[in-house]
């Protein structure tokens, strides 16, 4: 396959993007619509130009997403970097059938379509569900996801296998915009509504003066609206896609003015634009079942990677790196500043030597909470005899995480109470000898 561009589109996509700027920065001196927040959307069509109109930026991309949906078994072609420059690219030639083909065929003449499903092993639902779970995948694990799944970018192979097109529309999260849209969906999987709406309203930027519970409850009632529409028998694609629940939250957010943050648009375009192929293949989605699929196959990924060797000497090298860390930048800063204790107050040590003991005990205390925590989220079995009403009122209320986001805290839990302790000890000796 061959990608080139066409004479002067540069200058047609610039000449597009000029008009563009000027109507916006009309809207925004008026200050109508300002919770679109115009000048970051304009500042996002520049970075959409500049990437679109120079191959180089696609070829990278495609390479990067070749390895990682690898692993989703989902193909990606080769880009012959020999043959590839600014506005020409060349890839490898994928032998199967676009999406968008695909569709015309099924609305047109359905028979023919179900004998080319027959003829090439090829299983709508499936193809479906794995293209949905990839993308939900490549949002929270890899933080690389294809940001246009339109039906012309998705190729249908033999044996329900799916290939991945034009990579030059790719996104990636900042780590607490991704842990926040893990979280949301999490929510909507639960059917926890009032926790989905708190989450979308953290994604909003610079929130104007507006009764935030009753925003809050607005959000919540639209999703239970969609909960039930999504879980009933017959209802059209769209009204219970998993976009069709951020687009009805949206509907509140525009009502309120709450101004929009367009990395959490882009991440919706990218479901929204994979709808277009699954309501062909998926009429009878399940949101639920999918997401909680996925959160099982994700955990047993993590619970895999931490027990991979390679993950362990990881682990442990960051630990001696923090440990050397420690030595190298903070115990001589602590033993300085002892110095200046002596010199001045050795009272003022002492409050220092109770408060790191007393934050190290607080965090020690705090380590069979978060034991309880991660047994209730992954090993719920293990501690079913002793859970009470009371602890599940308590601890439903904690975030679900990862299950290796969760040694992670146990590892840091550990360490800080070392330091803490480590340094209550240097200050003691320092301060008070003997």
């Amino acid at each position: 396959m061959v990608k080139v561009q066409r004479p002067n589109l540069a200058e047609a996509f610039k000449r597009d993007l000029d008009l563009i700027k000027v109507f916006a920065n009309l809207l925004i001196s008026l200050n109508f619509m300002s919770y679109l927040r115009l000048d970051e959307a304009v500042s996002e069509l520049d970075k959409i130009f500049n990437e679109e109109l120079d191959y180089r930026y696609e070829a990278s991309n495609t390479r990067n997403m070749r390895k990682t949906l690898k692993q989703h078994k989902i193909y990606v072609p080769k880009i012959y970097n020999k043959y590839s420059k600014r506005r020409v690219l060349v890839m490898e030639y994928i032998d199967g059938v676009l999406a968008s083909d695909y569709i015309k065929v099924l609305a047109r003449d359905p028979v023919r379509a179900s004998q080319w499903q027959d003829e090439n092993d090829f299983d709508p639902e499936k193809a479906g569900e794995a293209m949905f779970i990839s993308l939900l995948r490549q949002v929270f694990e890899d933080n690389l996801y294809h940001g246009d799944l339109h039906p012309g970018n998705i190729i249908f192979l033999r044996r329900s296998k799916v290939a991945f097109i034009d990579m030059g529309s790719v996104g990636s999260l900042d780590r607490e915009l991704r842990v926040t849209y893990n979280e949301y969906t999490n929510a909507l999987s639960d059917g926890d509504f009032a926790k989905a709406a708190n989450y979308i309203v953290r994604f909003a930027v610079d929130i104007p003066r507006v009764n935030l519970p009753r925003v809050r409850a607005e959000m919540s009632s639209a999703i239970e609206i969609w909960s039930s529409k999504a879980q009933l028998k017959g209802i059209e694609y769209k009204e219970k896609s998993f976009g069709g629940a951020t687009a009805e939250l949206s509907k509140v957010i525009a009502k309120y003015g709450i101004p929009s943050n367009w990395t959490f648009l882009k991440l919706t375009r990218s479901f929204l634009t994979l709808d277009g192929a699954l309501q062909y293949l998926l009429p009878e989605f399940d949101f639920f079942k999918t997401s909680k699929k996925y959160n099982r196959q994700a955990d047993r990924r993590a619970l895999k990677q931490s027990l991979d060797p390679k993950s362990i000497r990881t682990s442990i090298n960051q630990f001696f790196d923090t440990i050397s860390e420690y030595n190298n930048l903070v115990l001589p800063e602590l033993r300085q500043r002892t110095i200046a204790f002596e010199l001045t107050s050795n009272i003022f040590a002492l409050l220092l030597v109770i408060g790191f003991q007393s934050l190290a005990y607080l965090l020690l205390i705090t380590e069979p909470v978060a034991v309880y925590s991660f047994l209730y989220q992954h090993y719920f079995k293990a501690i079913e005899p002793i859970h009470t009403q009371l602890a599940e009122e308590f601890f439903k209320q904690i975030p679900h995480l990862p299950y290796l986001e969760w040694i992670g805290i146990f590892i840091l839990i550990g360490l800080s109470a070392r330091i803490l302790l480590a340094g209550a000890k240097v200050l003691e000796r320092k301060d008070f000898p003997q």
